[in-house]
């Protein structure tokens, strides 16, 4: 059995090996989708992206496969490696899961704090 925390919800569920995340979600009453994904989903097929999750320990679930990793690169670049899709992702050990994650950097994407920022001043020079 694996401890899998819930951090949005506060929820903590206990699993056995190789269960499915997002079916411990819908088991566990914790929506693993935004507003509309649940009508828009492909149900489990790892087709559409909108069971998409933030996770503390990568390692603590299944490998990504290729389209799944190549399909993350593409939705948060920069951020990929700790964001799997719930439907494709099995548990292998504890891990803290945040459901409906912040698919960008943030702040950090803004050009001032990138580098790339050039003021409006100095742009028309």
């Amino acid at each position: 059995m694996h401890r899998v925390h819930f951090r949005k919800e506060n929820t903590t569920v206990d699993v056995p090996d190789g269960t499915n995340l997002r079916q411990a979600c819908i088991d566990s009453g914790v929506d693993p989708y935004p507003a509309l994904g649940g009508m828009l989903s492909c149900r489990g097929k790892g087709f559409c992206g909108t069971c998409v999750v933030h996770v503390d320990d990568p390692s603590a679930l299944s490998p990504p496969s290729k389209r799944e990793k190549k399909f993350l690169d593409r939705l948060a670049p920069g951020l990929a490696e700790d964001l799997r899709l719930s439907c494709q992702a099995s548990v292998s050990g504890p891990v803290t899961v945040t459901t409906d994650p912040d698919k960008k950097e943030g702040w950090k994407t803004h050009g001032y704090y990138s580098g790339r920022y050039v003021p409006s001043w100095k742009a028309s020079s």
